[in-house]
C-alpha cells in the first residue's frame, strides 16, 4: 500500500510541476490570450430578427464562441504562435445576458449603427472583471456592441489589455456586414471580417508595450 501511495504522489507531483511550468511559460509578456466574444453589453436591434430569445440566450452566445474556436483560432495562431485561450473569462457574463438586450426598433445607420452605448469606462470595468488563469501576457477580447438587422451590420470593440495590470492598451470599434445562411452564421460574419484585420491591430497593441 505504501509503495502504491508513494508512486501516486510522485506521478501527481510530476503532473503538477508540468502544469505549473506550462502556465508559467504561457504567462510571458509575449503571450497572447484569447478571452472570447463578450456579449454581456451587446444590443440586438431590429423588428425583423431576434424573434426567438429562447434560442439565443445563452445557447447562441455559446455557439458563436465555439464557432470562433473552431474556425478563427487557427488564424490567431498564425498571427501569434504563442497563443493561449481562456474563454471562461466571458462565459459567466454571457450566461447572464437576457432578452432585455433586444431593441425592437428600426432606423437609419446614423441612428442605429454609428452611435455606441458602450463607454470607455464600460470596457475598463469588463476587462477588470474577467477571471483568468493566466497572470501575465496580452489579453484579447471582442466586446460585442450591437447587431443591427436594418443595416445588416454588426459592431464590436477589439480590446487588447495587459493581463497583469488589466490596463487596456488598445481598443477600436469596428463594424462590418452580416451575412450567410442561418442565424448563427449571419451574425458571426462581422466577427470573421474583423479577424482579417487583427494582424494590423495586434501590432498597434504591442507597440506601446
Amino acid at each position: 500500500m505504501r509503495s502504491w501511495l508513494l508512486a501516486f504522489w510522485v506521478v501527481t507531483g510530476s503532473l503538477s510541476c508540468v502544469l505549473a511550468k506550462e502556465v508559467e511559460t504561457a504567462s510571458s509578456s509575449d503571450t497572447l490570450v484569447w478571452c472570447g466574444l463578450d456579449y454581456s453589453r451587446a444590443k440586438m436591434i431590429g423588428t425583423k430578427d431576434f424573434q426567438e430569445p429562447g434560442n439565443i440566450f445563452p445557447g447562441m452566445l455559446e455557439a458563436w464562441n465555439g464557432l470562433f474556436m473552431k474556425e478563427m483560432l487557427p488564424k490567431l495562431e498564425r498571427m501569434a504562435p504563442g497563443l493561449r485561450t481562456d474563454i471562461s473569462a466571458v462565459q459567466g457574463s454571457n450566461a447572464k445576458q437576457t432578452a432585455d438586450c433586444i431593441v425592437r426598433e428600426d432606423g437609419t445607420a446614423d441612428e442605429m449603427v454609428k452611435p455606441t452605448h458602450i463607454t470607455v469606462e464600460d470596457i475598463t470595468v469588463s476587462v477588470k472583471g474577467y477571471e483568468l488563469k493566466y497572470k501575465q501576457g496580452l489579453g484579447l477580447v471582442f466586446i460585442m456592441d450591437r447587431l443591427v438587422k436594418g443595416q445588416q451590420t454588426g459592431c464590436l470593440y477589439v480590446v487588447f489589455f495587459d493581463i497583469a495590470s488589466r490596463k487596456v492598451v488598445y481598443s477600436e470599434r469596428l463594424c462590418d456586414k452580416a451575412g450567410g445562411t442561418g442565424f448563427r452564421n449571419y451574425w458571426f460574419n462581422p466577427v470573421k471580417h474583423v479577424v482579417k484585420r487583427l494582424p494590423v491591430l495586434y501590432q498597434k497593441a504591442k507597440s506601446p508595450r
